[in-house]
């Protein structure tokens, strides 16, 4: 049999879509398509994640009590796809619910359908594992008229699966050999309460992940209204000290003063412009960040972006300058013309955005506006 353990794999923060920044951009082109369409595109890895997605995003925040969620599919799972655990381990409330994936391209049937119940039935009963409080069949086309009917009569769905075992349940629980039903085991299917099992309508999860950080990258929704950016704080954060330092020391060139605070140059309308001009601009592309974390959940689509401002500004930061101060009014000049159009933020970026990006660059130690003495 299937024997062989499988690593549990606790849910970590689910990495980004292929081509997500198509999905997006692709926007002014026809796209979104309608998510029942889309999700007809799905690779059967593609709608386990999708479901991931959802279970993380959606039944984390709604369901009361969960405390893991895994992911199990693939070789020697047991008929486990997505895992949500509930209650700690080891305590007498601890529980399960099952989410089984089936992206077929047609409805699911009865027959596929007890054979999957079937061996969770069986490995339950053999000790691998408990028998989940839930069952649920997530699947792409529903289920079929005669399936549902079964499921939701409880009675009738057991005693189909018992009357239908040896065609299509035997051979459906490992590919070694076939498992009967019989002595304590069918004692014990006899006595499964069979209302665990359940179905998820497809249009029902779809709308559900679309209540996830997760469903407009991978339906290409359009994104909501950028909030307004951050204000900056009345005192200089600590996340903001590389960018600050480096303004200290354009301004010890301008007032011919060492700066180590903002009162070194309280004096100084100019210097006070730029510094209060250059924290605007920082927290102003600090919001596009936040955006891309937030509305597009992939925080990756800011670091991006701010890798094409680093290398498209390279040939001007790096460039010979008079001061620390042209060094910088340059860079931003150039900055307010990059290119940003492979970027999924490419339609939400501003001006003061671009010279903000040229202080997380500074900010980062990618950039530095005074020559070293």
């Amino acid at each position: 049999m299937d024997d062989a353990p499988i690593p549990i794999s606790t849910l970590d923060n689910p990495t980004k879509w292929p081509l997500a920044n198509a999905r997006l951009l692709g926007l002014g082109a026809g796209l979104p398509v309608n998510p029942l369409d889309r999700l007809a595109n799905f690779s059967a890895d593609e709608f386990e994640r999708f479901t991931l997605e959802w279970a993380d995003g959606f039944l984390r925040q709604k369901l009361s009590g969960v405390t893991d969620i895994q992911q199990r599919g693939g070789a020697g799972d047991k008929g486990r796809d997505i895992v949500v655990w509930f209650g700690a381990p080891g305590s007498p409330e601890r529980h399960w619910h099952l989410y089984q994936c089936k992206r077929y391209g047609t409805a699911l049937g009865v027959n596929k359908g007890i054979g999957e119940i079937a061996k969770v039935l069986f490995y339950a009963f053999r000790g691998d594992y408990t028998l989940p409080s839930e069952y649920w069949f997530v699947t792409r086309k529903g289920v079929t008229g005669e399936f549902q009917d079964l499921i939701d009569e409880p009675t009738k769905l057991q005693g189909y699966l018992i009357a239908n075992w040896d065609a299509h349940c035997a051979s459906a629980i490992t590919s070694k050999k076939a498992v009967k039903l019989e002595g304590e085991f069918a004692d014990h299917v006899a006595k499964v309460d069979f209302s665990f099992i359940r179905v998820k309508q497809p249009l029902d999860i779809i709308n559900e992940h679309g209540q996830t950080p997760y469903h407009r990258v991978v339906f290409g929704a359009p994104l909501i209204d950028r909030p307004p950016p951050p204000t900056p704080p009345s005192e200089v954060d600590e996340a903001e000290q590389g960018y600050v330092g480096e303004l200290f020391k354009v301004i010890g060139e301008m007032t011919g003063s060492d700066v180590s605070c903002e009162g070194d140059f309280a004096t100084y309308a100019q210097a006070r412009g730029l510094f209060e001009r250059s924290r605007m601009t920082f927290y102003s592309a600090e919001g596009l960040k936040e955006l891309a974390r937030d509305g597009m959940a992939d925080a990756s689509f800011f670091d991006q972006l701010l890798g094409e401002f680093r290398h498209g500004l390279y040939y001007t930061y790096s460039a010979p300058a008079a001061s620390g101060y042209i060094r910088l009014s340059e860079t931003v000049k150039a900055a307010q013309t990059q290119q940003v159009s492979s970027s999924a933020l490419k339609d939400h970026i501003n001006s003061p955005d671009r010279e903000g990006l040229c202080h997380h660059l500074a900010n980062n130690g990618d950039v530095k506006w005074c020559d070293d003495v």
